[in-house]
């Protein structure tokens, strides 16, 4: 039963050990840039398709007159 229980235990430890927070390797640092690069480019395309919308709404309002 003490084996059991003992084994039971380092099973526990190394879990614990296992699973806790490690340090940040080069590649979750490379994806967490390439996110960040990505997201930039999102806004950027994301404002520049409303401005184009706009000038064209703007375009189509002015030919009317």
């Amino acid at each position: 039963m003490k084996l059991v229980i003992s084994m039971l235990s380092a099973i526990a430890l190394a879990a614990v050990i296992g699973c806790s927070k490690q340090e940040e390797g080069p590649a979750e640092h490379a994806g967490k840039q390439v996110d960040e690069a990505v997201e930039k480019v999102e806004s950027y395309t994301s404002e520049k398709v409303d401005e184009m919308g706009e000038a064209i709404e703007k375009a189509g309002e002015d030919m009317q007159k």
